[in-house]
């Protein structure tokens, strides 16, 4: 008899718990990336010294960048006709055109998923895009904009 009078209760607890978990939104943690107004279908998560990460590859496609990955150094270099960035696994440095640049938090291996995650500000503002951070409540999103970014 009892259970029949707890099993409403439980199954509402349930679908609320299932839907809870299913739910997908920004927050400071894990803000949402805008490139052009365009939101982009990618993870960025929050790191050391209040750096955004995102993955290396969908960024700098987004950016009309030709990307190549090293297994071996653990490093990605990207190159379009003016600019060639390269970022290596746990290094504070980076290289652009060839000239050293100190980084405030190194680019890292997620060794979950392992995909290589990189400053999201860096990497926008050496290509000349300008970046917004927008907190409103406890969600956030980062707007990034530059004319020349491939709009697709």
């Amino acid at each position: 008899m009892r259970i029949k009078k707890m099993l409403p209760v439980l199954t509402l607890l349930m679908t609320l718990m299932l839907a809870g978990t299913s739910m997908v939104h920004a927050s400071l943690e894990k803000p949402d990336v805008y490139v052009n107004n365009q939101k982009l279908d990618i993870s960025a998560g929050m790191g050391s010294a209040g750096v955004t990460y995102v993955p290396f590859r969908p960024i700098f496609e987004k950016f009309n960048m030709k990307v190549t990955w090293d297994k071996d150094k653990k490093s990605v270099t990207a190159t379009n006709g003016s600019t060639t960035i390269v970022l290596t696994h746990n290094s504070y440095e980076a290289y652009v055109n060839g000239k050293k640049e100190k980084l405030i938090a190194p680019p890292f291996l997620d060794p979950t998923d392992g995909l290589f995650n990189v400053n999201l500000r860096f990497v926008a503002e050496t290509l000349g895009a300008k970046v917004t951070w927008a907190k409103k409540g406890n969600d956030a999103a980062i707007y990034i904009e530059d004319s020349n970014i491939n709009k697709n």
